[in-house]
């Protein structure tokens, strides 16, 4: 079965094109209240999936409120993948992958960030180099004096 929000995003990307014709939302919300939007009118969605989200990561022109990890991409991935991150203020920065053990693998970065949207990929290679294991990995990224962490795969 394909995923319910890639159809939702593939209809909207369709929608003006059907027969000429503009398609609206209908958002049926939990409190039993129904929101409707004229596709014309959709600016920008946000999907709060549980304790990951889609979003996007365009120049907002601003700040952002919190610190936050976002999913890696791609996820799962081989032989990189692209670990993101956004700062609210300039910080001190620390990324490291761990195994599932705990044993760190790889010190991606350390170091002095400034504010907003940073990224850092992880080759798939240990501290020596060498290409890790096909597996499940852990990246931890503390920063404001906080460690937020989010689990890798590497197939390969």
């Amino acid at each position: 079965m394909k995923h319910p929000l890639l159809i939702l995003l593939a209809l909207l990307g369709l929608a003006t094109g059907v027969r000429g014709q503009d398609c609206d939302l209908t958002i049926h919300l939990s409190t039993g209240e129904t929101v409707t939007i004229p596709h014309a009118e959709i600016r920008r969605m946000v999907f709060v999936l549980g304790p990951s989200s889609v979003s996007d990561d365009g120049d907002q022109g601003g700040v952002p409120g919190s610190f936050r990890l976002l999913p890696n991409y791609p996820n799962p991935f081989n032989p990189s993948t692209t670990i993101r991150y956004e700062l609210p203020g300039a910080t001190t920065v620390r990324v490291r992958v761990y195994d599932l053990h705990g044993a760190l693998v790889r010190d991606l970065f350390d170091g002095k960030q400034e504010a907003g949207l940073q990224r850092v990929v992880w080759d798939g290679l240990d501290e020596q180099g060498v290409a890790v294991a096909s597996g499940v990995y852990l990246c931890a990224v503390r920063g404001a004096e906080t460690t937020l962490s989010r689990q890798l795969v590497l197939i390969k």
